[in-house]
């Protein structure tokens, strides 16, 4: 199972072998070109015409068939599908009034990056921000191969900052920049065949107590679902 990081910006695109065969077909065409204009220049209008359209027609097909395929892997690292999974559980666990959100990390780097927008939020642009393995309740799960739940210990904001820096090993920087709304958190390992946590579903919610023996066993039953998911649908392996 390797949950791809969403492809993006100009480090993916050159990461793509049919790339370097548009650039190569760019360069060829040059020769082509070159050729038509001396058949031109010789006043050989056939070979010219033959020598710019030869070049043209291999210019053209071989971008598009490039094209589709840059198509084709971005397609098959998205995490659209993953992030629909993600959805039904949210819409089984039924938060009704209670702001619920859940996502998918992977570990990269000693780090454990999101790969998935927030479901459950209607914020965006969070897919690619990195925490510390060493912390948190989605670090506390990477390292210990298991399923947690915990719950906010104080109300007041600044008392909720010490506890994250005390309590889960954040720095005051990341610390603040936690969700302050969240009251309990729940972090479960999508575990790989030879029983290794290669990703994380966090989940928190702004109601104590929310995730409840039955919530809980809703979100394990989901898990090992998402992981069979995972495990036929994402065949590539994972790179930095």
């Amino acid at each position: 199972m390797a949950i791809p990081r969403p492809p993006r910006g100009l480090h993916w695109i050159f990461a793509q072998t049919p790339t370097y065969d548009v650039a190569i077909v760019l360069c060829a065409s040059v020769a082509g070109l070159s050729s038509a204009w001396n058949f031109w220049s010789q006043h050989r209008l056939v070979p010219a015409l033959l020598a710019l359209a030869g070049t043209a027609g291999v210019l053209v097909f071989s971008v598009i068939k490039q094209a589709v395929g840059l198509a084709s892997a971005r397609k098959m690292q998205s995490t659209h599908e993953l992030e629909g999974c993600l959805h039904t559980l949210h819409a089984v666990l039924a938060p009704e009034t209670c702001r619920l959100r859940l996502a998918i990390h992977v570990p990269l780097d000693g780090e454990l990056e999101q790969v998935t927008e927030y479901i459950g939020d209607t914020t965006t642009g969070k897919v690619g921000r990195r925490f510390p393995a060493n912390a948190g309740i989605i670090g506390k799960a990477l390292r210990e191969n298991g399923a947690f739940l915990a719950d906010r210990v104080n109300d007041e904001y600044e008392a909720y900052v010490r506890e994250l820096i005390t309590d889960w090993n954040y720095t005051e920087a990341q610390a603040r920049r936690i969700n302050p709304g969240a009251m309990t958190w729940m972090a479960v390992p999508l575990y790989d065949q030879e029983g290794r946590a290669d990703a994380i579903l966090f989940l928190d919610a702004n109601e104590r107590d929310f995730f409840t023996p039955e919530r809980q066993e809703l979100v394990l039953a989901a898990v090992r679902g998402i992981a069979v998911f995972v495990g036929k649908r994402y065949t590539e392996p994972r790179t930095s």
